[in-house]
């Protein structure tokens, strides 16, 4: 189908919508439509995500964390009815060496997706149940939420190493769940939105996945710092803020690419590891401990840079 434009004024330029599709998707005067650039093309449509999918599983002898998994895999893929059955009321929590309720499990995880509810709850059987709209909209806010979430998280753990500040570090898991949640999030609406702005939704599903283990990586330090009262050095710090910007360098990337960045994000990498390398020998063991577990991120940021190449060419 072809359609003429029609000049507007100097810089506007207007086309008609099928007539057909606008009445079959009741499109009225004052109605927001999503419009999607993919090179040559332009995707218009209504936010609405795809149309909705249920699915029922059975969770026998399955332990704690194998549920959860599940759970948020089944979560991830879409569906927006998940009816669980299960015989026995009690799992292995492997982590305790304890029973727990499958129920309770459930209800855990359930509190750390955005937009799902336990809906039915029964004996041998729930159903969880998707309450709000996926859009294009909503998974680019929440996109930019969590790379900014992500960040403010690392610069806690930094400075609340830096300070000796119990406080400030223990909250760094709470702020790995919000992040966790916004992710999966995030992965659940590129499997559900009919088309996004990206070329390649199995690329930016991957970047998420780093983003997620980054996070774990953050929450195990802080553990470990806390656990061990491991005492901060300037030296260290100073690696710990170099890390942090070279991940603060990937989010400008993403959003503005430009190879010339790439350029300065392997500069900061390559003069990280030369620090992180002169430090092995002079610094507690402990503190050489937690820098080097935050230098992997650099490798995790050099997976996104590389996604991130291939998501624009």
């Amino acid at each position: 189908m072809r359609r003429k434009v029609i000049q507007i004024a100097d810089s506007t330029q207007l086309i008609s919508l099928p007539r057909k599709w606008a009445l079959s998707h009741n499109i009225k005067k004052g109605d927001e439509l999503d419009i999607i650039e993919k090179e040559s093309q332009l995707i218009i449509q209504t936010p609405k995500s795809k149309n909705s999918s249920n699915i029922t599983v059975e969770i026998q002898n399955l332990d704690r964390d194998s549920i959860m998994f599940l759970i948020r895999a089944l979560y991830k893929n879409g569906y927006d009815e998940i009816t669980i059955k299960f015989e026995n009321s009690l799992c292995d929590n492997f982590r305790t060496k304890e029973k727990m309720k499958i129920i309770d499990v459930i209800r855990s995880e359930i509190s750390r997706l955005n937009g799902v509810e336990l809906f039915t709850q029964k004996e041998n059987y729930c159903v969880i149940r998707n309450i709000s709209e996926d859009t294009t909209r909503a998974f680019d806010s929440m996109l930019k939420r969590l790379f900014m979430l992500a960040s403010e998280t690392m610069q806690d753990l930094i400075e609340g190493y830096e300070r000796n500040d119990a406080a400030l570090l223990e909250t760094i898991q709470k702020k790995h769940d919000v992040v966790t949640k916004f992710t999966v999030y995030c992965q659940r609406l590129l499997n559900k939105i009919e088309d996004s702005q990206f070329k390649r939704n199995e690329l930016v599903f991957h970047i998420l996945e780093i983003i997620d283990t980054i996070m774990d990586l953050l929450k195990y330090n802080s553990r470990k710092i806390l656990k061990d009262k491991v005492k901060a050095s300037a030296k260290s710090v100073k690696v710990c803020k170099a890390i942090h910007k070279s991940f603060n360098m990937y989010v400008e990337l993403f959003y503005n690419f430009d190879m010339e960045k790439i350029y300065e994000l392997n500069k900061n990498r390559y003069s990280v590891l030369r620090e992180l390398s002169e430090l092995q020998n002079k610094i507690h063991k402990d503190e050489f401990s937690i820098i080097s577990n935050m230098s992997q991120i650099l490798e995790y940021v050099l997976g996104l840079t590389n996604s991130s190449i291939a998501l624009n060419y």
